[in-house]
Order: C-alpha cells, then sequence, then structure tokens
C-alpha cells in the first residue's frame, strides 16, 4: 500500500502542476469535504471540483510553483476500510522553498486498486494564496 500511497501522491502533485483537472478528478470521490484552517468546504458537483481546482492553479501560477513535493509521512488502514494518509508538501520555485513547508491529511478509500480521497484536511488551503494574489 505504501507505493500506491506514493501513486497516488505524485498523482495530485502532477494534477496541481500541470492543471490536469482529469487527473485530479480521477483522485476523488464525491461529495469532498476540504478542512482547512479557516473553511469547510463539501464539493458535491463536478462544476464544484473545477472550480476549486482553478484557486489552486491560481495560487501555482501567483506563487510561480516549480515543483510541488509530496513526503509520505503516515499511512494508516482503519477498522471502516478506509485509509487515513499524512503527507507534508514543499513547493519550491528555483529550487527554494517558496513557503515553509505543511501538512495535510487525506482520508481515502481504495476504489479500482487506486487511493481516491473522500476527505482533505490542510490547515493551510489556497485561500490564504488566492487573497494575496488578489490583493
Amino acid at each position: 500500500m505504501d507505493e500506491a500511497f506514493k501513486d497516488f501522491l505524485k498523482d495530485i502533485s502532477v494534477s496541481f502542476l500541470q492543471g490536469n483537472l482529469p487527473l485530479w478528478r480521477s483522485r476523488l470521490i464525491l461529495p469532498l469535504t476540504i478542512t482547512t484552517k479557516t473553511e469547510h468546504t463539501i464539493l458535491r458537483t463536478e462544476e464544484e471540483v473545477a472550480e476549486n481546482f482553478g484557486m489552486y492553479l491560481k495560487v501555482r501560477d501567483a506563487l510561480c510553483v516549480e515543483v510541488a513535493d509530496r513526503i509520505p509521512v503516515m499511512l494508516e488502514h482503519s477498522p471502516d476500510g478506509t485509509w487515513v494518509g499524512t503527507f507534508q508538501t514543499r513547493l519550491l520555485r528555483n529550487e527554494a522553498l517558496i513557503e515553509e513547508p505543511y501538512t495535510s491529511t487525506a482520508i481515502m478509500q481504495i476504489v479500482e486498486d487506486r487511493f481516491r480521497m473522500t476527505t482533505y484536511v490542510n490547515a493551510r488551503g489556497h485561500y490564504q494564496w488566492t487573497e494575496r494574489a488578489d490583493a
């Protein structure tokens, strides 16, 4: 399962860097719950997923992100059949950190032999960055 988790992290990183919504969507189960330090959002429709993904791309462009490096921290199988994966994200430009690394957790299910997340918990979220980019 560790390799499957690494594949999941690779896909969500690549989707962000390439702006690849279908790849991002392939790693989600709707409704997707996103919890950040300041917000709790539930994405129920394809349109909501696309809009939210667009905000992440706005962050990518505003910060000039060249590398999104996600490192596995922990993967745990829960008795209810879900998986909890925790990982650290580093965003880099010119081989330097843009922001301090941050930790996120995904609650996932295995669908067709692949991890797909139902819940994403991240103290940062894109809101702090998109608000800065708009200023």
